[in-house]
C-alpha cells in the first residue's frame, strides 16, 4: 500500500480510539463493578473490534482488484460469514453465562462510541478552523 489517504487516516484513529475506549471501558468496570464485568466489556469490545478489522480487511481487498461479478459474490459472502460468525460469538457467550449481558453490550458498542468521538472531534476541528468557534 502507497501514501495514507485521509480516509485511512480516519480510520486509523477510529482504530486507536477503539482500542482506548476498550481499555478504559474493561478497566472502570472492574474498578467500579466486577471483574465478571470487566471480561464481559473486554469480550463484547474484542469481538466487535476484531470483526470491524475484517470488514476493513475485506473491503479492502475488494475494492483493489478490478471488480467481477464473482468478486461481489465472494464479497457478499464473506460479510455474512463475518456477520453470521460474530452473531454466533454474541450468542454463544450470553446462552452460555459466561457473560453478563450489559457489560457485554456496553463492550460491543465499542466501535460506534468510537466512530461518534472520532466524528465529534472531525466536527469540533472543522468548526474551529472555519473561524466561528
Amino acid at each position: 500500500m502507497g501514501e495514507i489517504v485521509p480516509t485511512e487516516n480516519l480510520l486509523m484513529r477510529i482504530q486507536s480510539i477503539s482500542g482506548a475506549v476498550l481499555v478504559t471501558m474493561s478497566v472502570a468496570a472492574w474498578v467500579f463493578f466486577s471483574k465478571q464485568a470487566a471480561l464481559s466489556v473486554f469480550l463484547g469490545g474484542g469481538i466487535v473490534i476484531l470483526s470491524f478489522q475484517i470488514l476493513k480487511w475485506q473491503l479492502r481487498r475488494a475494492l483493489q482488484k478490478p471488480g467481477g461479478s464473482s468478486s461481489k459474490a465472494g464479497l457478499f459472502f464473506s460479510y455474512y460469514l463475518r456477520y453470521f460468525g460474530s452473531l454466533f460469538l454474541v450468542f454463544l457467550f450470553i446462552y452460555l453465562g459466561w457473560v453478563d449481558p450489559l457489560a457485554f453490550l456496553a463492550g460491543l458498542s465499542t466501535v460506534v462510541m468510537s466512530v461518534v468521538i472520532v466524528g465529534g472531534l472531525e466536527y469540533l476541528v472543522s468548526f474551529t478552523k472555519r473561524g466561528d468557534g
